[in-house]
């Protein structure tokens, strides 16, 4: 846990470390398409991408628990990633210029480039659903340090020697996963054990294919922030996407914190409901939902008093937000942690349809609050905190129900169906 908390913390440092620098390089206006770029990277690769690592982690912890090998579910896994990859580059391509000209003020290259950093995240999440679920933590830690250090260097040496150009600082967010991992991992038979009933494609779509739906729907409430301010931005508001990401990274410290919780919450769940430890199970889901409040009330009191002046400070005086609105955006992560701490414990709990329901419904909350006319980061602001507070709800709701029907030693507590190949 302290090696993945360590990581985390040095890969959001150098995430920070490395927009600074690529504001400051390229200045307010040409750093909005790298922000719509660096924030669709996060939805799409993340949502795409987090559920294997998601399911790798809790298929090979419960494995692992029963003494099982998890040869023959990973190399599925795999082939179902690659197969994603894949279809992600056709529909990048055909829809690359419409993409471009709309959200990357014409640079297509970015359309190359977000293929071939969707690919490095794809690596990055495969082998890091592996090292959890075999409790080789130490090395995921590794994994995003050596990203983040390398990330935050490349990103400097471009801004000493003064360059301009957006095509190089996006590349970087291809390179530094790809070597991290090679750098990092490790041997192979350290992670993927011989055995484990065989399984096929079909099995391991039908169990990702939920969690899919829900890591994309997550994730683009998360991030849908600079995408809602580039679509509705008129022309004389060029910059204001990338303003509006300055202080959407400054306002969301706290989820680095959270991610380290993350980490390491869902396949310690899925073990204790593979043992059918019910107690355990919910003391666990009370004590971190405790502690992703107060982070998340400290974040947004901390973000009140000095989020104002922490965005021209590290992006450059070109940068700037009002108070309300970086508050505001403190806010809808707050309400976003607490969510997902919910729709962990539902995804531990095979109850993943439910975690869908409960993120469209956070989509549907923002779209609604977008919708609503103001000044044009306000509105983007409240749209993250509906929902933010829509999905939430859901999900709290979603999770009570199920808390009201467990019992200790039930056959549902050992349903991992699915699972066992």
């Amino acid at each position: 846990m302290l090696a993945v908390a360590a990581g985390l913390g040095i890969f959001g440092l150098a995430t920070y470390g490395y927009l600074g620098f690529a504001g400051q390089g390229l200045g307010p206006e040409a750093f909005a398409p790298l922000s719509v770029m660096w924030t669709l990277l996060n939805a799409l690769g993340i949502g795409v991408f987090l559920p294997f690592e998601q399911e790798l982690g809790r298929v090979t912890a419960m494995r692992r628990a029963l003494g099982e090998g998890n040869s023959t579910y990973a190399r599925r896994v795999i082939m179902v990633a690659l197969a994603m990859l894949a279809i992600f580059t056709v529909i990048a391509i055909g829809a690359g210029p419409v993409v471009s000209e709309r959200l990357f003020a014409g640079h297509s290259e970015l359309i190359a480039v977000l293929v071939l950093a969707m690919g490095g995240m794809a690596a990055s999440y495969v082998v890091r659903g592996l090292l959890s679920g075999r409790g080789r933590f130490v090395r995921y830690g590794a994994q995003l340090a050596v990203d983040g250090v390398l990330r935050v260097v490349a990103a400097g040496v471009l801004f000493a020697f003064g360059v301009r150009s957006i095509t190089l600082y996006a590349v970087v967010l291809f390179v530094t996963p790809v070597v991290a991992v090679l750098v990092t991992t490790g041997r192979r038979r350290d992670l993927v054990r011989p055995g484990g009933s065989d399984v096929t494609g079909r099995l391991v779509v039908r169990a990702i294919s939920t969690l899919l739906g829900a890591s994309v729907l997550s994730q683009v409430l998360a991030n849908a922030g600079p995408i809602v301010v580039q679509l509705l931005a008129r022309a004389d508001e060029a910059e204001v996407s990338g303003q509006f990401l300055a202080a959407l990274v400054i306002a969301r410290v706290p989820l680095f914190l959270f991610a380290a919780v993350q980490a390491v919450f869902l396949p310690g769940l899925a073990s204790l409901v593979s043992a059918g430890e019910g107690a355990r199970f919910r003391r666990r889901v009370e004590v971190v939902a405790i502690g992703t409040l107060a982070i998340g009330a400290g974040g947004v009191l901390v973000v009140w008093l000095l989020g104002r002046e922490l965005v021209p400070l590290l992006f450059g005086s070109k940068f700037s937000i009002d108070r309300s609105v970086i508050t505001l955006i403190a806010l809808s992560g707050a309400l976003f942690m607490l969510a997902q701490v919910a729709a962990q414990a539902l995804l531990a709990l095979r109850a993943d349809r439910v975690v869908v329901v409960g993120w469209a419904a956070g989509i549907v909350g923002l779209a609604m609050a977008a919708s609503v006319p103001g000044e044009l980061s306000a509105r983007a602001a409240w749209a993250l905190v509906a929902g933010s507070g829509a999905a939430l709800v859901l999900l709290a709701a979603g999770l009570t129900v199920r808390f009201a029907r467990w019992h200790v030693g039930s056959a549902e507590l050992r349903d991992v169906e699915g699972l066992r190949g």
